[in-house]
């Protein structure tokens, strides 16, 4: 069972590695299921790809083992299609 905190650590420890995997435009975290109260780690992609297209190092792990006292804590990833990201300023005309 992956807790809200167990979340933030892995966010804290993995997030520079997922960062720079192709295709990724953002992280976060978002709830399993809503009967158990676990939380998984959001990997948000502007398109999800086959993972046969990918390199071995832009597979996102289905697990993050967040170290703690005595014991690791696994963390799942959920990847989520978010569409490419734009950033707009208010008052300037896009080109």
């Amino acid at each position: 069972m992956a807790t809200v905190e167990h979340v933030r650590k892995a966010l804290d420890l993995f997030a520079g590695e997922l960062s720079r995997m192709k295709n990724v435009v953002g992280l976060g975290r978002v709830p399993s299921d809503k009967k158990s109260g676990d939380w998984e780690l959001a990997v948000y992609v502007a398109q999800k790809v086959p993972p046969e297209q990918l390199a071995a190092a832009d597979l996102v792990p289905k697990t993050l083992e967040v170290p703690g006292r005595g014991q690791s804590h696994p963390v799942n990833t959920q990847v989520i299609e978010q569409g490419p990201i734009s950033l707009e300023t208010p008052g300037v005309e896009k080109l």
